[in-house]
């Protein structure tokens, strides 16, 4: 095995030993609110509402971006299932124009809001190693998707993230329909009595300006204690009890996937079609 071969192989451990094991529930929050955040881009939620993939089959477009994101952790990014996942993702976006900052913003939304989220709710903090693992991981993933100039270090991520929001976010009336889309696919897996305080918890953990381009209020006083309450008792519990069982099996049935599903199964059902819109 070549130099590059290791120095990847060992990333991906280091990483996949981070993000399902050391802070898997920051992790999947940050990657649960990112799934939103994109709708806050009124030219992403274009492109998004265009595709018409959402507004057919919400729930599945919700549970494949995760079900891809976590293979690619757990398996690696140049195992046989990373390499065929990630040739399915540049599939998926290779028929639309879409611009370099875009693609680099979808990818922030995973590395530099995880490393936010970290630093925000984690059970201990992050050491300076830790968030250069998070950058170094998704700067590889970014290259093999074909995304050029991702920033580095979570400095420089942080602040180019921070000035693409400030330029690019605002309320539309795409990224309004598709987080109603989105708000009703996360409330279905809610139980009814908890669902409404569930969700008014949520704009307490996103922050601005997606928050205000998201069209959520500002949450009050009482959202954002108790917000605080619950994650400071999950990070007591997590010291305590260490890490979760596993919660990732590749391939394993699902509620969207009853008989088990493989990398092909996830994404557009149809991924022919012309190049279109810019």
């Amino acid at each position: 095995m070549g130099h590059d071969a290791d120095r990847s192989k060992d990333l991906d451990q280091r990483y996949r030993e981070l993000a399902m094991s050391t802070f898997v529930f920051e992790t999947r929050l940050a990657h649960r609110l990112s799934y939103f955040r994109v709708f806050a881009s009124p030219r992403i939620a274009g492109l998004l509402k265009h595709t018409g993939q959402m507004q057919a089959e919400p729930g599945r477009r919700a549970h494949d971006t995760g079900l891809l994101m976590y293979s690619l952790i757990d398996a690696g990014l140049d195992s046989e299932t990373g390499s065929y996942a990630i040739s399915r993702l540049n599939e998926m976006h290779r028929r639309w124009r879409i611009t370099n900052d875009d693609y680099t913003y979808v990818l922030g939304t995973f590395a530099v809001m995880s490393v936010r989220m970290i630093v925000r709710t984690g059970w201990r903090p992050i050491t300076e190693a830790e968030k250069q693992l998070v950058i170094d991981w998704h700067a590889e993933l970014g290259a093999r998707l074909g995304i050029t100039d991702v920033p580095g270090d979570f400095a420089s991520f942080d602040a180019w993230f921070t000035a693409y929001e400030a330029r690019m976010l605002r309320r539309s009336a795409a990224g309004q329909e598709l987080l109603k889309l989105a708000l009703e696919v996360v409330g279905s897996q809610i139980p009814p009595r908890l669902r409404r305080p569930t969700m008014a918890l949520a704009p307490v953990l996103i922050d601005e300006p997606a928050r205000s381009a998201l069209g959520f209020a500002p949450p009050g006083l009482t959202a954002r204690a108790t917000v605080s309450v619950l994650l400071r008792f999950r990070a007591w519990r997590r010291r305590r009890n260490g890490p979760p069982p596993a919660f990732f099996t590749l391939g394993a049935p699902n509620g969207t996937y009853p008989a088990g599903w493989t990398i092909e199964d996830l994404g557009p059902r149809d991924l022919s079609g012309p190049r279109k819109r810019g």
